[in-house]
């Protein structure tokens, strides 16, 4: 990451690596130093007898200084595997070194808390930096158990920044202790003696008041320091106590916190909320005294190189205009020196001489800084090295002045009236120095006397990041169309692009490119291999990806097609945490614009009118701007995001997250696309017209809603499928509708005929053979019923409406065992007790089978005072009801002596059925012929009727 000094990452003041989280090593806080309380006004040396120190470490009694510190008892610290009874660190300063006490005690409650409660480790710099033990025991059952044990303790050296090309030369001290056991209590504590010379004797710290172990029940943080030395502190939690005396020659200064939350670290959250729990100390008095610090670090590097002195003679050589004299500057050190850190002691914030540097062509980001600085120099371009926070980045505005504010180097670069940030370790950039400014840093502090305030760095807001455009063509709708999906990354993002494509395989660097794309449009098929393309004197580099779309259409309602349409980058950049409600400000995408253009072209006119609409979305965290235009042979969504804020508050979580849900369906929704042309559809007008007249004057009978419904429909299939723009399984289902159509209209012949010309369209359509069991069903092919039944229920299994269709081809095929278990499996559904019609269905078959059909069906009466309409054939089925009361609660609701013929046409059906059972062939055929003089074709019902019908004969 190109560290400037490890600020956030390392204790700079010669602390233990001190991480962004609290270090569970240290009762899961970073070890670090602070001062002794109740020392005497005399200095004594804080001489402690030691054992061997050649293993890197040594064994020795708690200095004289520390003042001893019990746990209290904790009551209201919440319950935990581990919790940390007690974190006192202890810190004094001296001119012989800065010594640095910790002592933690860790309570062990739960199995899952043994792993983080057996293992102490402490990091150290051995280049500046003495470790000592002085005690580690375990307490159980009231005993102390001695575990100090110099064959316990190993010494790694780890390099945990290695993979990101950074050596900082850390050990750390490792304890595993053995038989640790629940409800054991761990303590134990150790002093780091040393300070890190690169800060010229002043005291510089960060110590964290919380643990991401458990847990705390205090955190104590002693400060003890010479009463002349003005060492300055900032606290911005508020529950911390803060006091301070002076006793003699020594300042105390007390920090004390109870029952501390467990901190858990969340990638969401704003870094500077995540450090709220530090207290920072500073002895620094100004933002001058930092920046003339780091001006003398630079200038002990920035010394005279012959092989600078060519490198700039080339540069000259090639170069016309200053501009062009920056660029190949800008170019040498981004590329042609690698970044690796070797940040071992004061190499931490000490820049390497810039003979160094060139001569092992390698550096980190104050090497580099240093290096390009002095190379401007020669050049005759004013220049000077500047410390950021690239993680902080504006909060470092609220830190106290001191290096540990700062994480970066880059350069503050004069060219003509404009001041450009230049980063030197940015070694993917591109095209003039101006397009590779930094942006959305927040704040930077310049290398030199006299800046004594922070710089304001360009902001992102303006920045533009991302454009895409994406093209979608569709020669023919009834075939696969295509994508082409054209992005330009700028900045920051062209950089990841870059840096991704030399990173990865290339399977991989096409799946990330693709990724949000195929998130949008699943069904798309990546089509070939990226092209990339450089946009000269840009820090910009275009991708382009082509797809195939498969099957991208659905047939909604069977009238239109509908496909997805998003804006994938600008939903990428707003989409939400899986949390919510929030109770933490949240960390927002980067700041700046994003445009993406969605475009579907249609080879002939689809759309009979243009269109152009707009949306606006503005609020303090983003502004969205949507324009919707459409031609007759074209349909497209302009989008432009700008995103203005770093984080969004806590408080107002709620608000923002309201405000994602308004944008939401506009930036992902569906677009609608006519299966008609303008003359199909004008024909179709005219045919429904006819229609309706001669549903009017009576040539056309019709009896049902349904009927007529079915004759409108079967006008517009007919239409659409002769228009022929459905692909393959969409002119399936166009087919299957028109089937389901005909047999509404008792056409059962015709219907199996289209039905057989979808299942060739798509022979795995659970539809297509749902359909055809019912087709079969009404031509009394049994067998065949069930056949389309089964193989339906194979591919959709949960489709109950198939069930009741192979229910009834059992049935009436003489399969009545299978019947009836098959609706015992069904009505163990709540929901088809309540339909009614399975316990009808049921009571049947228990009856033919010889069984008590009043039995099989007497515990699945529906719910509620007066259950609805089959409910009264159920009734005169169980003898409870006789047929006009059946009749007369099957017309309630409709006006005085209506018959509803839907109804009728059941409810004669049921009763013939019943008196079959009772062996009743006379009323039986009456109440068929009275099932069939309803005329409702559509049903089932009427279809069974005329079967039992012909099967009994009408007399």
């Amino acid at each position: 990451m190109g560290t400037y000094a490890l600020a956030l990452l390392t204790i700079a003041s010669g602390a233990l690596a001190q991480p962004a989280v609290p270090a569970k090593a240290n009762g899961g806080v970073a070890y670090s130093a602070s001062p002794a309380a109740g020392s005497k006004s005399k200095k004594p040396t804080a001489t402690a007898t030691s054992k061997d120190s050649s293993d890197g470490f040594s064994l020795s009694p708690v200095p004289s200084w520390v003042q001893p510190l019990q746990a209290e008892a904790p009551a209201g610290l919440p319950s935990a595997p581990l919790q940390v009874l007690l974190i006192d660190r202890q810190t004094r300063i001296e001119p012989a070194g800065t010594w640095r006490y910790q002592h933690v005690l860790r309570q062990i409650n739960e199995a899952s808390g043994l792993q983080k409660g057996a293992q102490i480790e402490l990091d150290f710099d051995p280049s500046f930096q003495k470790l000592q033990f002085h005690r580690l025991e375990v307490w159980r059952d009231g005993k102390r158990l001695d575990r100090l044990d110099r064959k316990r303790i190993k010494l790694l050296h780890r390099e945990p920044q290695l993979e990101r090309q950074i050596i900082d030369g850390r050990m750390t001290a490792s304890i595993v202790l053995e038989d640790l056991r629940v409800g054991d209590r761990v303590e134990w504590a150790a002093s780091l003696v040393g300070d890190n010379p690169v800060f010229g004797g002043k005291f510089v710290d960060q110590e964290w008041t919380s643990s991401s172990s458990g847990p705390v029940g205090l955190v104590q943080l002693r400060l003890l320091s010479p009463a002349e030395r003005n060492i300055q502190h900032r606290v911005a939690e508020p529950s911390v106590e803060v006091s301070s005396r002076v006793d003699g020659a020594w300042r105390e200064t007390l920090f004390k916190r109870r029952l501390v939350p467990q901190f858990h670290y969340e990638e969401t959250l704003p870094i500077g909320v995540m450090v709220k729990d530090q207290v920072q100390f500073s002895e620094f008095a100004n933002w001058a005294e930092v920046a003339s610090w780091a001006e003398q670090l630079f200038a002990k590097a920035m010394l005279p190189a012959e092989a600078l002195d060519a490198r700039a003679r080339e540069i000259e050589a090639q170069a016309q205009t200053t501009e062009e004299r920056l660029r190949l500057a800008l170019d040498f050190v981004q590329k042609e020196i690698r970044y690796f850190g070797t940040e071992i002691g004061a190499n931490s914030h000490q820049p390497a001489p810039t003979e160094q540097v060139l001569r092992q062509r390698f550096g980190d980001c104050k090497d580099k800084a240093a290096l390009l600085v002095t190379l401007l120099k020669k050049l005759g371009i004013e220049a000077t090295p500047a410390l950021v926070a690239a993680s902080l980045r504006s909060d470092a505005a609220q830190r106290l002045p001191s290096p540990l504010a700062f994480d970066h180097a880059i350069a503050a670069v004069q060219l003509g009236e404009q001041t450009l940030w230049l980063d030197a370790t940015r070694s993917q950039q591109r095209g003039a120095p101006a397009e590779r400014q930094s942006v959305g840093l927040g704040v930077g502090l310049v290398a030199k006397a006299g800046s004594s305030e922070l710089s304001r760095l360009p902001a992102a807001r303006e920045a533009l990041r991302l454009e895409t455009v994406d093209t979608f063509s569709f020669p023919r709708l009834d075939q696969p169309g295509t994508l082409r999906s054209v992005s330009t990354y700028h900045g920051d993002m062209a950089e990841w692009i870059r840096e991704a494509r030399a990173a990865l395989p290339a399977t991989d660097f096409r799946n990330l490119l693709a990724a949000e794309t195929l998130r949008f449009y699943p069904g798309l098929a990546v089509d070939g291999e990226p092209e990339l393309s450089e946009l000269d004197g840009r820090n910009a580099l275009r991708v382009e990806l082509k797809y195939r779309s498969g099957e991208f259409w659905t047939f909604p309602e069977k009238r239109w097609l509908a496909g997805p349409i998003a804006l994938p980058s600008l939903v990428a950049q707003l989409r939400l945490p899986d949390q919510t409600p929030r109770t933490q400000p949240m960390r927002l995408a980067m700041n700046g614009r994003y445009l993406h253009t969605v475009r579907y072209e249609f080879a002939e006119p689809l759309y009979s009118q243009p269109s152009d609409s707009r949306f606006e979305e503005r609020n303090e965290h983003f502004e969205l701007r949507l324009r919707y235009r459409g031609e007759p042979k074209m349909q497209q969504i302009e989008g432009e995001l700008r995103l203005q804020a770093e984080q969004v508050a806590a408080g107002k979580w709620s608000a923002y997250r309201d405000q994602l849900n308004k944008v939401a369906p506009r930036l992902a929704n569906t677009i609608t696309v006519p299966v008609l042309g303008a003359d199909d559809l004008a024909g179709l007008r005219r045919d429904m017209t006819a229609l309706t007249d001669r549903m009017r004057n009576g040539s056309l009978k019709v009896l049902t809603e349904t009927q007529g419904s079915a004759h409108a429909r079967l006008l517009m299939m007919d239409r659409i499928l002769a228009a022929d723009r459905l692909p393959p399984k969409l002119r399936a289902a166009a087919l299957v509708e028109r089937a389901i159509q005909l047999d509404h209209l008792g056409q059962s012949d015709r219907a199996q005929t289209a039905l057989y010309d979808a299942a060739q369209l798509h022979e795995e359509s659970p539809e297509v053979h749902a359909a055809l069991a019912v087709n079969a069903l009404m031509q009394r092919k049994d067998e065949q019923a069930v056949s389309h039944a089964e193989r339906a229920l194979a591919l959709a299994p949960n489709d109950t409406g198939v069930r009741y269709t192979r229910v009834y081809a059992r049935y009436f095929g003489g399969q009545l065992q299978e019947a009836q278990k098959e609706l015992q499996e069904i009505l163990q559904s709540g929901s088809e007790v309540e339909r009614g019609y399975g316990s009808i269905w049921l009571y049947l078959s228990s009856r033919k089978l010889g069984q008590d059909g009043l039995a099989a069906i007497r515990e699945l009466r529906p719910s509620g005072d007066k259950p609805a309409w089959p409910y009264p054939v159920l009734q005169m089925l169980q003898g409870s009801l006789d047929l006009d009361g059946a009749l007369a609660l099957a017309r309630e609701g409709k006006p005085e002596a209506q018959a509803d013929r839907g109804r009728d046409c059941e409810l004669y059906f049921y009763a013939a059925q019943k008196a079959l059972l009772d062996q009743d062939l006379p009323k039986a055929r009456n109440y068929l012929k009275k099932s069939l003089a309803t005329g409702v074709v559509e049903f089932n019902e009427y279809s069974m009727a005329q079967r039992e019908l012909d099967r009994i004969g009408v007399r």
